[in-house]
């Protein structure tokens, strides 16, 4: 296992350099393909063809290969691929005499852009891999037993538990009117949602401007009685989703608490729920996803908590970021 944990570790610290030679191939491919565009069209022009005709074509071919980057099945990016390779074909007829020059360049267009594609799902696996790796470092060196702080009930010590465990959270309790206990959030269908605690940094001007920035973040938390239920969960998902479309602030923290008594547990449906499924905003054009936690208070004076989530492993400051 160290021997493990040494190489995971090694492999991080390459991750920076990986990522600015991934930069550097995206910008040379980009620049490639901005090249390529202007290429097509001059050797139209001087090769007795339609350049109109080969302008034109870039749309259905750039629409069509954008469309086969959002599309995970395979019959439809199969589809697609032909219907470029379609207009492909018609755009190096619409260049005229020199066709071999410009089956070259159409190929080399078609190709930077699946390149591309391919460069994006690297990028992707090397953030995923450096979030994990992050996230299996905080759990390493995280305290195996978490106790309950003092407090009047179970919504009190929760907060007094984010607050000692995040220098984020612990400030943004100090502003007034940050927290609200209890809360009355109407969403954006015009529902009307009751939360146990509602704690919340608004968004930075920036990004209500631009979408750069902070996006702010909110933390809710809904204390039950019982052992919470796969139709509680679920109520609670859509009340977040809902509650945080209205106020244009994406949720960092979703907290169900419940006091157990012995050894009390979940259903295994309520379990598969809290750990596979998440809550999904999406604000100006980025989605958000956060889990939900369960924070169960033991007779013991520990916490056990489904999933664990440790918000500095994700986002220094606890701030969700886009997914």
């Amino acid at each position: 296992m160290a021997a493990i944990f040494d190489l995971a570790e090694s492999v991080d610290r390459q991750t920076p350099k990986i990522r600015r030679m991934l930069r550097y191939v995206r910008v040379f491919v980009s620049v490639w393909l901005l090249l390529d565009f202007f290429l097509i069209i001059v050797l139209a022009a001087i090769g007795g063809g339609n350049p109109g005709a080969a302008f034109l074509l870039f749309i259905p071919i750039i629409a069509l290969l954008f469309a086969m980057r959002r599309i995970s099945g395979s019959t439809a990016r199969l589809v697609l691929l032909i219907l470029v390779i379609v207009f492909a074909n018609l755009q190096i007829i619409s260049i005229g005499g020199l066709l071999f020059v410009g089956v070259v360049l159409v190929a080399l267009f078609v190709l930077g852009f699946i390149i591309l594609e391919l460069m994006r799902d690297l990028r992707s696996f090397f953030d995923y891999f450096a979030l994990r790796h992050r996230v299996i470092q905080r759990v390493r060196q995280a305290d195996p037993v978490v106790y309950v702080p003092e407090g009047k009930d179970a919504v009190q010590r929760i907060l007094a538990h984010l607050a000692s465990s995040s220098p984020d959270v612990r400030g943004l309790m100090a502003v007034p009117g940050a927290v609200t206990i209890p809360a009355l959030l109407t969403g954006k269908s015009g529902l009307t949602y009751s939360f146990d605690a509602y704690v919340r940094r608004s968004p930075s001007q920036l990004w209500r401007t631009v979408s750069l920035g902070s996006p702010g973040y909110a933390v809710f938390v809904k204390a039950f009685e019982r052992a919470p239920t796969l139709q509680d969960l679920n109520a609670l998902k859509a009340a977040v989703e809902d509650a945080s479309m209205a106020s244009r602030i994406p949720p960092a923290r979703i907290l169900v608490l419940w006091q157990a008594k012995g050894d009390e547990s979940v259903t295994p449906d309520v379990y598969e729920f809290l750990t596979k499924e998440a809550a999904r905003v999406r604000l100006r054009g980025h989605t958000f996803v956060c889990s939900l936690e369960l924070a169960v208070e033991r007779d013991d004076g520990t916490y056990d908590f489904i999933p664990l989530v440790l918000e500095p492993a994700t986002v220094p400051g606890g701030r969700p970021t886009p997914g």
